[in-house]
């Protein structure tokens, strides 16, 4: 069971793979945009920590992780892969590395 990033634009899903789209416009969209990729990934980081356990986002976390526990393997898609992004952090999410605040 294993956790990827994808590229939305060159990678082809092939039947019954479960992909979750994290880019603009999803739940796990990273709101900063500006800036170098690094920067970017750590202020995605910073959010996601301070945001409540009960945010949309960690419940869309949680609903993946119990898939992933379910021995699904899991494909991130996003536009920026090759290059380290916040799917980086979600997967890191997933796996319990990092958690919301406690409430």
């Amino acid at each position: 069971m294993t956790i990827r990033v994808r590229n939305e634009n060159t990678w082809e899903s092939e039947e019954n793979e479960f992909v979750e789209y994290v880019g603009k416009g999803s739940v796990l969209e990273n709101p900063y945009t500006s800036g170098c990729r690094r920067k970017l990934k750590d202020q995605y980081r910073k959010y996601l920590i301070e945001l409540s356990s009960e945010s949309p986002e960690w419940q869309r976390i949680v609903e993946l992780k119990k898939i992933h526990e379910d021995g699904e393997d899991l494909n991130l898609l996003c536009s920026c892969y090759p290059d380290p992004c916040h799917s980086n952090i979600i997967i890191d999410a997933i796996t319990g590395k990092i958690s919301p605040k406690k409430d």
